[in-house]
């Protein structure tokens, strides 16, 4: 390279560093044989990334580890630690990189490993560190997996952290306490707080009391935990997932202004009003009828909020339920949007008549907000929603059928008419070969058979589909279900060419060997 045109080298440090941050420490090293320029600058890189994808076994990606560690610039600072990796066996290995990392002031760590046996995540205090995140990839659904573990013992400090994301992390107390255990109060600077699929092990209760979180998510923390003590003057958005029973959650948060539930059932919900919320999104898949006064509680606990997404079980409930919000007033007085959707996943939605909001349930959600906009989907609009999709879907494949189709009938047309352009070689045994030549005539009929029936057999399931549907998603398909056909004619008329060319050909074939058959007794001249 010429080194009049490097402008890459006379870069300076940090712009190279943070360009090599996006290929990762391995292949930073490997600059180093580019030029002088390059020999050391990896060894002063803030951006430390090491994946066990780069390496066959966890002990090549550790030893790798351990020597950039060792060559690397003691002095220079890092700025963040990007570690996966699977196996067994990796406490000393996550242990190492987390030491080093803390010692040099990390201000962001992000482990994600899938692991084949628990792993005691090492904390330390750090003064440094503002965003951490604990990614366990094994399959969450198998609730007994190995994961990091986080001991009560070792609570937190971290008190320039910001965001913490933990994924298939397990808390635990060895102490089996009752009481509510807070695992981050020593984190005082907590804005952004996620725990999914995480697992809790020998204490009742997790309080969350954090000044300054803005963000919490809570989605599917099982185990020993039944109560979530969450206070936070300055949480704006909370999101709650627990398809659990009989887990309660007592919330402090004057400023929140979106809160998103979904669970099997109503969530206890011990709390003031929410005098900020702008957006509410409640779906309580399976209510029963011991639902009904909690969700009547948490509506009246929601009245402020301007934008509201019920499921639409919640609304039959309630339609069954009229004689609670008798006693109730009327809640929205702020409410611009009402939505109302099944909470059945697509799949599962049966056919079922149209379901009409009763006039009470109408009433209480809407009456004094009279200028909202509101939106109700059906279960029936599920239905046809998922039938179009479904006939959208079998024209695109049959449409591509029909060019693969056509395209390769043309190119065996081609084929054999440049066959049909040679001659008919003589064969010894004729009567062996008119019996091999009709069985392979009657194979390729045999199998344009089955083309053509496919085509037809597909053509009928659309028609079928699409008679099933409303007249105006009907009449939306319409056009490109004529178009198909139309195409379906052509690759059909194509077929029989085809097969037409093929008997043209036999016959050809059979006439030479006839001609032959009839001169074989002749006297030779």
């Amino acid at each position: 390279m010429n080194v009049e045109d490097d402008r890459l080298s006379s870069l300076p440090d940090d712009v190279i560093h943070k360009i090599l941050s996006f290929v990762g420490i391995k292949h930073a090293i490997q600059t180093s044989v580019l030029s002088s320029r390059w020999r050391f600058i990896w060894t002063s890189m803030p951006y430390l990334d090491f994946s066990r994808d780069d390496f066959s076994t966890l002990a090549k990606v550790s030893t790798f580890v351990t020597n950039v560690l060792s060559y690397r610039n003691n002095q220079t600072e890092v700025s963040s630690v990007s570690l996966s990796f699977h196996g067994e066996h990796g406490d000393a290995f996550v242990k190492q990189i987390t030491e080093y990392a803390f010692s040099h002031n990390v201000q962001k760590l992000n482990v994600a490993c899938f692991l084949w046996n628990d792993v005691d995540f090492p904390l330390f205090s750090s003064q440094s560190l503002k965003h951490l995140s604990l990614t366990n990839e094994n399959v969450s659904r198998l609730r007994r997996c190995s994961s990091y573990v986080i001991k009560a013992a070792s609570t937190l400090e971290l008190p320039t952290l910001t965001t913490l994301y933990l994924h298939n992390v397990s808390l635990c107390c060895d102490e089996n306490a009752d009481s509510c255990i807070d695992f981050f109060s020593k984190c005082s600077n907590l804005k952004n707080l996620t725990l999914k699929n995480c697992s809790t092990n020998g204490f009742k209760g997790l309080s969350i009391c954090l000044p300054m979180l803005c963000s919490l998510t809570l989605k599917d923390v099982c185990g020993s935990v039944m109560v979530f003590n969450v206070m936070a003057p300055q949480l704006k958005s909370l999101t709650i997932s627990s398809f659990l029973l009989d887990q309660k959650y007592l919330i402090s948060a004057p400023d929140l202004t979106f809160l998103l539930y979904k669970g099997f059932e109503c969530f206890e919900l011990s709390s003031d009003d929410f005098l900020s919320l702008e957006k509410a999104d409640v779906c309580v898949s399976y209510p029963t009828h011991r639902d009904a006064h909690q969700i009547g509680c948490l509506l009246q606990q929601i009245h402020n909020a301007k934008f509201l997404t019920l499921n639409l079980e919640i609304v039959e409930l309630l339609t069954s339920s009229v004689e609670l919000m008798s006693h109730q007033p009327f809640p929205f007085t702020n409410l611009r949007s009402l939505h109302i959707h099944p909470a059945s996943e697509p799949s599962r939605v049966r056919k079922h008549g149209r379901v009409e909001m009763s006039a009470e349930v109408k009433s209480y959600l809407l009456d004094s907000s009279p200028g909202a906009t509101f939106t109700m989907v059906t279960r029936e609009d599920i239905r046809v929603m998922n039938d179009t999709k479904f006939a959208q879907e079998l024209i695109t494949e049959l449409r591509a059928l029909l060019e693969q189709e056509k395209s390769r009938t043309e190119t065996k047309m081609a084929k054999l008419h440049e066959l049909q352009k040679t001659q008919v070689d003589k064969h010894n045994d004729i009567y062996k070969y008119i019996n091999m030549r009709w069985k392979r005539l009657s194979s390729q009929i045999e199998k344009e058979r089955v083309k053509a029936s496919d085509i037809s057999s597909r053509l009928k399931d659309i028609k079928h589909s699409l008679e099933g549907l409303p007249a105006s998603n009907r009449a939306i398909l319409q056009p490109a279900f004529s178009t198909l056909c139309a195409e379906a004619d052509v690759v059909m008329h194509k077929l029989t060419d085809f097969m037409k060319m093929n008997c043209d050909e036999y016959q050809r074939r059979l006439s030479v060997c006839f001609h032959e058959l009839a001169t074989t007794l002749l006297p030779s001249s």
